[in-house]
């Protein structure tokens, strides 16, 4: 595996720390935690997951030093990305400019449908909103893990 950081991405929902997505699919190893990042959107609950659609908002952020450029694809496969299709896609993997940390750039999954506006979450954080509704970190993981 390589060490030294290829890129950066942006996880916003259960792929975060503590919710246990990433363990499940084996993929911890492939990503370092760079700290926290915010992404211009909307963030809107799709369940037991949140998505993110192009909007005024903020949607805070974890950001990821990419360690080993394969990650890409499984991050792929698990988010519904349908490589060369994008209207069969459930998400797609777009570059976007953060706006904290300024003036840095990183990969994010957008939720490739339309979803129900009363879905919205005002807040675009997704932790604080599952806490909110009694669904503690460790709890979701072991939920979102078994799906």
């Amino acid at each position: 595996m390589v060490t030294t950081p290829i890129d950066t991405i942006a996880l916003y929902g259960s792929l975060m720390r503590g919710f246990g997505a990433m363990e499940a699919l084996g993929i911890a190893n492939a990503l370092s935690f760079a700290g926290p990042a915010v992404i211009e959107g909307e963030l809107y609950d799709l369940g037991d997951y949140p998505g993110l659609r192009p909007g005024a908002g903020r949607v805070l952020a974890e950001l990821y030093s990419i360690l080993d450029v394969g990650v890409l694809q499984q991050l792929d496969e698990f988010e519904g990305v349908v490589s060369g299709r994008p209207d069969e896609s459930f998400y797609l993997r777009k570059r976007v400019r953060l706006v904290e940390p300024t003036g840095r750039h990183a990969w994010v999954y957008v939720y490739n449908r339309e979803p129900t506006p009363k879905a919205r979450i005002d807040s675009g954080d997704w932790r604080a909103y599952q806490s909110a509704r009694g669904r503690p970190a460790s709890l979701i993981g072991a939920i979102d893990s078994t799906v």
